[in-house]
């Protein structure tokens, strides 16, 4: 089982919230290391929160791989709520 990665949802999460295809999304590593947030969504135990600028967003991501962008939960199926 594949389990898509952190840094590819905080992609997903702004482009449902800017109304976009993922490819049409600035490039994360222009605001963010990537690999950063893989290290993190790997940390087994502790709480970690983590808020970052991405393009015209606030993106937060959390312990619980929750990703708010302005302040709004992304789901899974490329919706904000």
């Amino acid at each position: 089982m594949t389990r898509d990665t952190l840094p590819a949802r905080v992609v997903e999460a702004v482009a449902a919230a800017d109304g976009v295809e993922p490819a049409d999304v600035e490039t994360l590593h222009a605001y963010v290391d990537p690999d950063a947030l893989r290290k993190l969504d790997e940390q087994d135990g502790g709480e970690w929160r983590l808020t970052f600028q991405f393009a015209d967003h606030q993106v937060t991501v959390t312990h619980e791989a929750r990703v708010l962008v302005d302040g709004r939960a992304y789901a899974a199926d490329a919706s904000v709520r």
